[in-house]
């Protein structure tokens, strides 16, 4: 296993705010591991909710479930796609569906990648801390 100095030496892949990352959790890469791991776990079941809300055309339960998934973006370091999250409910809040399709088509290609995202990263930092 790594010693602690060298867990400063992990580099986080685009699109993760590494920075973010290691300020959040003070450069504790097996933290970041286990929190990784806490964030898959909820992630699905919370993406279904979004896309289970979208589908039966209810703005304010969708706006809800973009506002539960959006914390989850931010314990990964996924900053960029919480921002997003953050603008789809503002636009909840004054639009109207029909305004709405083409940024949650975006919107939810997005986060149905960045589970992927999550996944290949936590098995890089998992590489790493056994290496």
């Amino acid at each position: 296993m790594n010693s602690g100095a060298n867990y400063s030496h992990f580099t986080f892949s685009h699109p993760f705010n590494g920075q973010y990352i290691n300020e959040l959790y003070d450069n504790d890469p097996i933290l970041v591991d286990e929190t990784f791991g806490d964030v898959l776990k909820e992630y699905s079941p919370m993406l279904q909710d979004v896309l289970v809300c979208y589908r039966a055309g209810d703005i304010r339960a969708l706006r809800s479930a973009v506002h539960r998934i959006k914390p989850l973006l931010g314990y990964v370091g996924l900053t960029t796609l919480q921002s997003d999250c953050q603008q789809f409910e503002s636009n909840c809040e004054r639009d109207v569906f029909p305004s709405l399709h083409e940024d949650f088509k975006t919107l939810s290609a997005n986060l149905t990648s960045a589970k992927a995202l999550i996944e290949e990263e936590k098995a890089r930092l998992q590489a790493f801390l056994s290496a």
